[in-house]
């Protein structure tokens, strides 16, 4: 329905996980926009990244500012201070690697609207659908590297959190951008380009690179074909999820839900959806 949790007008202590998230991206951004515009990514050395780097964290630091509560100003600049040092690790992983490439970040797809005035490798407005499923889907690539031939390209989803003990691949359904990315730009770019889809964990820092895309893709279609019966039929229940403390809905169930009614429902729920439930154990 399009519901989103109101903003605390409180001021925080500290970001929360998604909020520091949220901070680094805005910067990644704003810093491969400007690179961009001038040299490339491509071309540019580590002084030319690490300066542009601080130039787009002082510009979102302001807005922020501007437009939101922040941590007291000690905190926050020590959090401004890590938020650049993950930025700079982001932009230099790939360093020596980008030889005839275009960058782009926060790249829309499906409908999404731009963020900024930047150049995009698409027409944001098209359909992206995935096959056998009539679903569509939109959001934004975190970044996106082209080569100018058009054949090769890799797609990037920056996380800010703790690298996983163990490799992953839909881990759980918790993981599906890198693979929707990737066939986001078979679809607008083209089949018969070769792609490289990747977690990069940048407090590691670390790649978690997607072994087999295609055969991914398919596994995924599989489980939306399932999740697509259930809802058709009306079965629009709680999952493994509900009622953390990232849930925006949690309002809707019943008080202390994690701790009693959804553990309560777990087998009826189970038992609804059927196979649906598989994606909860794919790893």
């Amino acid at each position: 329905m399009g519901w989103r949790s109101p903003n605390s007008g409180e001021e925080p202590l500290i970001l929360d996980p998604v909020g520091f998230g949220n901070l680094v991206h805005e910067i990644l951004d704003g810093a491969l926009i400007l690179l961009e515009a001038g040299v490339g990514m491509a071309s540019s050395d580590l002084t030319l990244i690490e300066a542009t780097i601080n130039a787009a964290t002082i510009e979102v630091a302001t807005i922020w500012a501007r437009e939101q509560t922040i941590p007291p100003a000690l905190i926050w600049q020590r959090t401004l201070n890590e938020a650049k040092l993950l930025s700079y690790r982001a932009l230099t992983f790939y360093a020596g690697q980008l030889t005839d490439m275009r960058s782009y970040g926060e790249v829309p797809f499906g409908g999404a609207s731009p963020r900024t005035n930047s150049q995009l490798p698409w027409d944001s407005n098209s359909t992206v659908e995935i096959p056998e499923t009539g679903i569509r889907i939109a959001g934004y690539i975190d970044r996106l590297d082209i080569s100018t031939s058009g054949q090769q390209a890799r797609v990037c989803d920056y996380k800010t959190g703790k690298l996983p003990r163990e490799s992953i691949v839909l881990d759980g359904g918790k993981e599906l951008q890198r693979c929707l990315y990737g066939f986001a730009v078979k679809a607008l770019l083209g089949s018969d380009i070769s792609i490289r889809a990747s977690l990069l964990y940048l407090r590691a820092p670390s790649e978690l690179m997607l072994g087999d895309p295609d055969a991914t893709l398919e596994e995924i279609i599989r489980y939306l074909q399932f999740a697509k019966t259930n809802l058709a039929a009306g079965n629009c229940l709680i999952g493994p999820d509900a009622a953390d403390n990232y849930d925006d809905l949690t309002f809707a169930l019943p008080a202390n839900a994690s701790a009693g009614y959804c553990n309560r429902k777990s087998a009826a729920v189970a038992e609804c959806f059927g196979d649906a439930t598989q994606v909860w154990e794919a790893n």
